[in-house]
């Protein structure tokens, strides 16, 4: 397995930039772009991995900074969504109601942990990361055969870029109006190439913002063969006659 992301983390400790022992979410999510940054240089693809990490870390860092709010105010918004809407637990566009509140309550208890638990640790760091990752490559297994990732050749500069844009929040919104008009017009599942088409993006300005979505657990992103098309839709469908292990 690709031990790009890990070894970026690592290497950071041995050269000092962070402490092992008191890690600092914000300051080594911005060390951990800044190294992709380094890396554009050399001219390197970025792996689905290191992508996953970077998405990952970025949550972490935005979760860090939204936990500083108020208890109050956050008790008070239990029931709003990320855009501050009234969240409709009677719509069926988003799954379940009793799921869509479970799913919402988990995410403010994981904002407030972010901001009441002490400093974590690199290894500590690493073990969280690489259990999000495990945990994501458990539901695309559902649908056979699953690559471990998308195969899309990015250039770390693209990355970087749309990492680093502040408004990267605006741009998640963007991406889930677009993928919810695409799929109003079909079936439901979009291809990664018919949307970027139906938004005239390119692929990597709509693939960052999917990858915090798919983090959300508001879309799922699959893919039926190795090279094949990156699916989008709201969950992963079951197989078909697959499930003969």
């Amino acid at each position: 397995m690709d031990e790009e992301p890990v070894e970026i983390l690592a290497g950071m400790a041995e050269r000092g930039e962070v402490d092992p022992w008191n890690i600092d979410i914000v300051d080594v999510t911005d060390r951990f772009l800044a190294e992709l940054e380094r890396r554009k240089e050399l001219d390197l693809r970025v792996s689905g991995r290191t992508l996953f990490y970077a998405a990952y870390l970025l949550r972490m860092k935005s979760d860090y900074f939204e936990g500083w709010s108020d208890d109050d105010e956050e008790e008070a918004v239990l029931s709003l969504d990320d855009d501050g809407d009234l969240i409709d637990f009677d719509s069926g566009e988003e799954g379940e109601p009793i799921e869509r509140l479970e799913r919402e309550i988990q995410r403010r208890l994981r904002r407030r942990n972010l901001r009441k638990r002490p400093p974590i640790t690199l290894y500590e760091l690493l073990k969280h990361l690489k259990t999000a990752e495990k945990e994501q490559r458990r539901k695309q297994r559902r649908r056979k055969p699953a690559p471990p990732e998308p195969d899309l050749d990015f250039d770390v500069g693209d990355v970087v870029a749309v990492a680093h844009d502040e408004g990267y929040q605006r741009a998640v919104a963007g991406v889930m109006d677009g993928f919810q008009r695409s799929a109003r017009a079909g079936d439901g599942v979009v291809t990664l190439d018919e949307l970027a088409d139906a938004m005239d993006r390119a692929r990597h300005e709509i693939y960052i913002p999917l990858l915090f979505l798919m983090l959300e657990g508001r879309l799922a992103l699959w893919q039926d063969e190795f090279f094949g098309d990156v699916y989008i839709g709201v969950r992963v469908p079951e197989s078909d006659g697959e499930d003969g292990e």
